[in-house]
């Protein structure tokens, strides 16, 4: 658990968790665990790959969810390349992640790219609304 529970309500809020962890050499998918107030509950790195590619498994992230009960969360990643538009790998597995987490009813707030000085928000960018759209007719 975190000690001082942060607020983190918005994707600079995000960025700003994750900075100093950043890794210049190699992806790593980090999870932000969020309480109903928005206040980290556990800040956890997930995977780590190469300089270019990082292996992802969605039981993993929501095992890890699940098990801190958290009530929604970020997922962040970095790309060493400096580049923070997203891949379209990047787009396939969020929303792959964003259809998951709505069917375990556990929201996913946002997916950051982000390199050692700026980030990229999937959210900010509109990308979730519109994945929320398209999915309304799978919840019942």
């Amino acid at each position: 658990m975190e000690k001082n529970m942060t607020e983190v309500s918005s994707s600079l809020q995000a960025f700003e968790c994750l900075r100093a962890q950043i890794n210049p050499y190699a992806e790593e998918l980090w999870l932000i665990a969020l309480n109903s107030q928005m206040e980290v509950i556990k800040k956890d790195m997930v995977f780590r790959g190469t300089a270019d590619h990082c292996l992802i498994h969605p039981r993993d992230i929501f095992r890890i969810l699940i098990l801190c009960n958290a009530s929604s969360f970020i997922m962040a990643h970095n790309h060493p390349s400096d580049q923070v538009l997203p891949s379209e790998q990047d787009l396939v597995l969020t929303r792959k992640i964003h259809q998951l987490a709505t069917l375990f009813q556990i929201p996913l707030n946002d997916h950051i790219i982000m390199t050692t000085s700026q980030y990229y928000s999937m959210a900010d960018q509109g990308y979730f609304k519109k994945w929320k759209k398209s999915s309304d007719k799978y919840l019942y």
